[in-house]
């Protein structure tokens, strides 16, 4: 799990980042997008932004280093006893998450089903498995340790998903806590991606039915 990459390279793709969040609000600014993309975004832009920050961070490491990408970022099948911790525990954190927030008297959000296969189901935990859990988890992992690295970054992806309230700041960080132990468990990201995919999937059912 040793990375050949730095926090130069994490610098470079969070700059990237920021700069495209800059692109698309001065794209707002000037019409090219509806004025409202900024706060409900469509399919098209969301899916846009994850397929170019999954391309950018490719040609980061493979300009930089002229090395493969895909498995040193975890990207290989995990055993099959880690399969089903990723299944498994998917369905348990969010068969937690969701009687919680029926005892809360709260009602789960819900998503058209396109959205939710293209998103939710399959780019949304691709790459934000990749950025955290991929990428900046081994790099923090080897100044930190595993246990603070863990944590850290699930707090950071507890914070990319911008939540609301106390609530939704400990459930986003929570389950980034066992993707990333799943991650350093298996010695995959595939597996914590499987987890990530199957909470997602296993909340837009709770939340239909």
């Amino acid at each position: 799990m040793e990375p050949y990459w730095s926090y130069e390279d994490v610098g470079v793709f969070f700059f990237v980042l920021v700069l495209l969040a800059a692109a698309v609000r001065v794209a707002a600014r000037i019409h090219l997008l509806r004025p409202d993309a900024l706060i409900t975004p469509g399919l098209v832009l969301q899916a846009s932004v994850i397929v170019f920050l999954s391309i950018a961070l490719y040609v980061i490491l493979k300009w930089r280093y002229r090395r493969p990408v895909v498995a040193p970022l975890g990207w290989v099948l995990p055993k099959g006893f880690y399969i089903g911790i990723g299944f498994s525990g998917g369905v348990a954190a969010a068969l937690t998450i969701a009687v919680l927030t029926h005892e809360r008297h709260q009602v789960m959000p819900t998503m058209p089903a396109l959205e939710f296969l293209v998103l939710g189901l399959f780019l949304g935990p691709m790459l934000e498995e990749s950025v955290f859990r991929g990428y900046l988890l081994p790099v923090l992992a080897r100044t930190l340790g595993n246990a603070a690295s863990v944590i850290a970054t699930a707090v950071l992806f507890s914070a990319f998903h911008g939540p609301t309230d106390l609530t939704h700041w400990v459930w986003f960080a929570a389950t980034g806590v066992a993707y990333g132990w799943l991650r350093l468990a298996s010695q995959t990201t595939t597996a914590a991606a499987l987890m990530h995919a199957t909470c997602n999937l296993t909340l837009f059912l709770a939340a239909r039915f």
